[in-house]
């Protein structure tokens, strides 16, 4: 019976390792596109070294 099942894995492992590596490569894209979307959606606050809020918005530069 094992030589069976290990004949049949032996002819189909070409196919059995690239549909692995498929699944793997699927589901790394997927956590990388949920994760852009996340921080898309998130509104972070940067902190200054005293951890006081920065105005992160560009502001026009003085020209005095």
């Amino acid at each position: 019976m094992t030589g069976k099942a290990m004949s049949f894995i032996s002819d189909k492992q070409g196919t059995i390792l690239k549909l692995f590596l498929g699944l793997v490569v699927a589901i790394f894209i997927g956590i990388l596109i949920t994760v852009y979307y996340v921080s898309k959606r998130s509104s972070p606050v940067f902190l200054d070294e005293n951890g006081k809020p920065v105005n992160s918005q560009s502001q026009p530069a003085n020209r005095y």
